[in-house]
């Protein structure tokens, strides 16, 4: 038995017994957060330059930067476009692992496009490229999940803007997860980042509209930028380093307010890697209200670059267009091509089974030797073995 049920029994037990209390709580700081939220809904130009003045103490500082929509301001669902190319993708991969007896790692990329308006039906792309060599290894080591993540997402961007050059007329792309990639001490190394920026300048002078799609967020960038309202100015550079309202995500602010199909006003973001997006790259957010019930309202994030951010059509179109996709599918709302896009691009167990053994099949047939796995990985691998992790 790998689990000590008795002791976890008795934990649920304290689990439970603590709900009513830790409710309770939470009931009194989301209503903190929401009179917060309609306090400083207007004041947008008086946040803004406390925001930009408690970076300039914190240069971890990470919250959300007001724009020129009211706190509080709800926008409704637009029209959709007469016509429009849709280009949603995702991606999977194989991380390197040094108890294979293979070393490698693979990223697979999957696109859909859609003529929207004409009818047609979508049409799949897949890109797999394989990782070997010295293409694995940075000055630390073998690249890590991080830059094997990395690479995913700057391939997912670029095959975004390698098909949207190839399309006439308005053109949508998105992916799964957020355009800013930060957390990475690797980032600002990488050529693979400076390849990420330009497949989104890329889709600028496109004229396209991109934007990353995030599920079930639990960001809390409004919620830090309200406590930092509340911050005395000789206390500015604390900005950001004792959150109070924890258990509070930014969604709880917004929920009462979206009707189905609403979106949220847009905000910047304030971040260390605020500066690697610049210009007609610097990102902003809203959040979507993508349900059809009244009662159960489900919102998601949804990030854009400025050019998209500040030009209403393409704000528009893009909404209206998440709004139509998320109720293709009728038990979960989700826009219907990211999920064809990750049918495509996920690589199952059989699947890398068989990279395996074709570079297995391809070593022996020049007289190598491939490696071999280790003791850990011998055990790990025995038949009736079920163990979860490490």
């Amino acid at each position: 038995m790998a689990l000590d049920f008795q002791q976890v029994r008795q934990q649920i037990i304290r689990l439970a017994e603590n709900a009513p209390l830790r409710e309770e709580e939470l009931r009194n700081l989301r209503e903190t957060a929401e009179k917060l939220l309609a306090k400083y809904a207007a004041d947008l130009d008086h946040l803004r330059d406390k925001v930009a003045r408690a970076a300039n103490l914190n240069k971890n500082l990470r919250c959300a930067i007001p724009t020129t929509e009211g706190f509080t301001d709800t926008f409704p669902l637009p029209d959709l476009p007469e016509k429009a190319t849709i280009i949603a993708a995702d991606g999977s991969q194989i991380n390197p692992n040094r108890h294979w007896a293979l070393e490698y790692c693979l990223v697979n990329v999957g696109a859909i496009q859609l003529k929207f308006g004409e009818g047609d039906a979508p049409e799949e792309v897949i890109e797999t490229k394989l990782y070997y060599d010295e293409e694995l290894y940075s000055g630390t080591g073998t690249i890590t999940e991080g830059m094997v993540a990395l690479m995913r997402d700057q391939r997912e961007r670029e095959v975004l803007a390698d098909l949207a050059e190839k399309v006439k007329g308005p053109i949508i792309t998105f992916t799964d997860g957020p355009v800013e990639l930060w957390g990475l001490r690797e980032l600002k190394a990488s050529q693979r980042f400076e390849r990420y920026l330009k497949a989104l300048s890329k889709l600028h002078k496109l004229g396209a509209i991109t934007a990353g799609y995030v599920d079930k967020p639990r960001s809390v960038f409004v919620i830090r930028l309200l406590e930092l309202a509340t911050l005395p100015e000789e206390n500015l550079k604390e900005a950001g380093k004792r959150p109070w309202l924890l258990g509070v995500f930014d969604t709880t602010l917004f929920e009462k307010l979206l009707k189905p199909g609403d979106r949220t006003a847009l905000f910047g973001i304030q971040s260390t890697s605020a500066k690697d997006y610049q210009d007609e790259l610097a990102l902003h957010f809203f959040y979507l209200n993508v349900s059809t019930d009244e009662n159960n309202p489900y919102l998601v994030r949804v990030e854009v670059p400025a050019w998209v951010a500040e030009n209403k059509n393409l704000l528009n179109d893009l909404h209206a267009v998440l709004i139509d996709q998320c109720q293709a599918i009728s038990n979960r709302p989700y826009p219907y091509l990211l999920h064809r896009a990750h049918e495509t691009a996920v690589v199952t167990r059989d699947e890398k089974e068989q990279v395996d053994i074709m570079i297995s099949l391809e070593l022996r047939n020049r007289a190598l030797k491939p490696g071999f796995r280790s003791g850990k990985q011998f055990m790990k691998d025995q038949p009736g073995r079920t163990r979860i992790g490490k």
